[in-house]
């Protein structure tokens, strides 16, 4: 099973009463911003050919509805939910989270790591993502590290668990610019997992972080094992009924094809990243997987190459017609290892792509780019109190 790298949050619903119909003007005819709950709302809109309705279950979701001109008329009605900077709507996450874990099971997962592990660990997962995304890092460090003790153990939690934990504390550390860091927490969490072919997951991570640090060669070397371990056949942890993640491919493809074009190994690198051109979304019932789309952006970023970026990015748009996050990716305040301002600054500038951005992406306002950036700079934190829960 193959589990990328990233940032996401958590989410539980409650109930508020909906807002008023807003008339839009230009491409949209209506469009229509619905709270469900603290932590939840539905965005409608609606045109002359079409109506579309989209699920608003993050602070991402939130943030990316501010960052598109075409919704404009409703940013008011989302701030007013959200509350000024969105911190009303930061902690709601978190409160909603913590009744979720103190509930000690939930099938609720809505990000790729949390989709892999059992009910029983999955509210945990929920509520260190909310803690992560509001800043408070070292609270959320605490409660995974309690979770996941200092090896996999029969009758706690598994190789899987395992696994995924140890990717979300190396995130942690990832989204605060700690690449070499979270390569030694993956690089610590693999011998413990012995034979288990589980830990195809974190080679698969340190192969895509190693390539963050400039050291392609070890990460092509990285890449092509796990990618012939993947494979072959084998009865040994997850993969005992060939129970492979659908597209997983397209990870192989964007890590590889990035590692040989950073190696001069042009030809090769672009016959590697054909599966990230495929025509067909793989499907996935069983995980959270990512958009093609999405890992197109990030092999554009990871090879550096303008043109195939502004190619990826204008794809994005035309894929996401309202919010998504494309509009954020390209926020010029965002902070992440991956996202080499002065490249996306050309990316932003090239002629292909600025009318695309002049007419729908919208740079958010100051007073915005905290939550963009996980309040990590700014973090309110306060003291957690997990209580007893018997897991």
């Amino acid at each position: 099973m193959i589990v990328a790298l990233a940032l996401a949050t958590a989410q539980v619903s409650a109930g508020t009463p909906p807002s008023a119909p807003v008339q839009a003007a230009d491409e949209f005819t209506n469009i229509i911003f619905h709270p469900l709950s603290a932590t939840t709302a539905t965005l409608t809109v609606q045109s002359r050919i079409m109506s579309n309705t989209v699920d608003i279950k993050s602070l991402d979701d939130a943030l990316a509805l501010l960052a598109d001109k075409h919704l404009s008329v409703i940013w008011p009605k989302i701030i007013e939910w959200g509350g000024p900077g969105l911190k009303n709507l930061r902690d709601n996450y978190i409160s909603a989270a913590r009744k979720v874990f103190e509930k000690g099971r939930t099938k609720d997962a809505d990000t790729s790591l949390g989709s892999t592990v059992s009910p029983a660990l999955r509210g945990t997962f929920l509520l260190a993502d909310a803690l992560l995304n509001a800043g408070r890092i070292e609270e959320a460090t605490h409660l995974m590290e309690s979770a996941r003790g200092t090896a996999p153990q029969k009758g706690r939690w598994g190789p899987i668990e395992w696994a995924a934990i140890s990717t979300w504390l190396a995130k942690a550390q990832y989204v605060q610019g700690n690449v070499q860091a979270a390569i030694h927490i993956i690089e610590d969490s693999i011998p413990p997992l012995g034979k288990d072919r589980t830990k195809l997951n974190l080679e698969v991570n340190r192969a895509a972080m190693l390539l963050d640090v400039g050291r392609a060669s070890e990460a092509l070397s990285a890449i092509d094992a796990a990618q012939s371990s993947f494979a072959a056949p084998g009865a040994d942890g997850l993969f005992t009924s060939n129970a492979r993640v659908k597209g997983s491919d397209r990870q192989f493809a964007w890590i590889r094809s990035c590692a040989l074009y950073k190696l001069g190994r042009t030809a090769e690198s672009t016959a590697a990243a054909a599966p990230l051109n495929a025509g067909i979304e793989p499907q996935e019932k069983r995980f959270v997987i990512d958009p093609t789309i999405r890992l197109r952006t990030k092999w554009a970023r990871c090879i550096g190459d303008v043109t195939v970026a502004v190619q990826a990015y204008s794809d994005a748009l035309k894929t996401e017609p309202v919010g998504g996050d494309a509009l954020l990716e390209l926020q010029p305040e965002l902070a992440q290892p991956a996202f080499d301002q002065t490249f996306l600054g050309k990316v932003r500038q090239n002629s292909a792509l600025a009318s695309v951005l002049t007419d729908r992406w919208r740079q958010l306002p100051a007073d915005l780019v905290p939550a963009l950036n996980g309040w990590r700079t700014s973090a309110e934190a306060q003291p957690l109190t997990l209580g007893t829960v018997v897991r």
